[in-house]
């Protein structure tokens, strides 16, 4: 049987890694805490307004978690430190695979 499409997992997966605005975020987050300007500041290009949106939407996967002091705060769900991880893994085979293709 061939395959058409992929799980509804895989999809989601590929989503945020399609997304530049998902993959950027979780890229930059860890699971201590990151303040909303700070974070704002490392990410080049990205709005204040679609910062946000990102980061609520990275919420209602379970990616990110947010709280309030006295500025607003997110860090990594045990999820987003997965994805991060992953994150890490496709630009250590890409790195790899540029290494390899540069020295042929």
């Amino acid at each position: 049987m061939p395959l058409t499409q992929l799980n509804l997992g895989s999809e989601l997966g590929v989503e945020i890694l399609h997304h530049r605005w998902y993959a950027l975020v979780l890229y930059q987050l860890t699971e201590d805490p990151t303040e909303f300007m700070d974070l704002r500041q490392s990410i080049r290009g990205i709005s204040t307004f679609n910062l946000f949106t990102t980061l609520h939407k990275l919420e209602d996967w379970d990616l990110v978690d947010a709280f309030e002091d006295d500025n607003y705060h997110y860090q990594l769900t045990s999820n987003g430190a997965m994805f991060h991880r992953i994150l890490h893994d496709f630009e250590s085979w890409g790195n790899h695979e540029l290494t390899n293709n540069l020295a042929i």
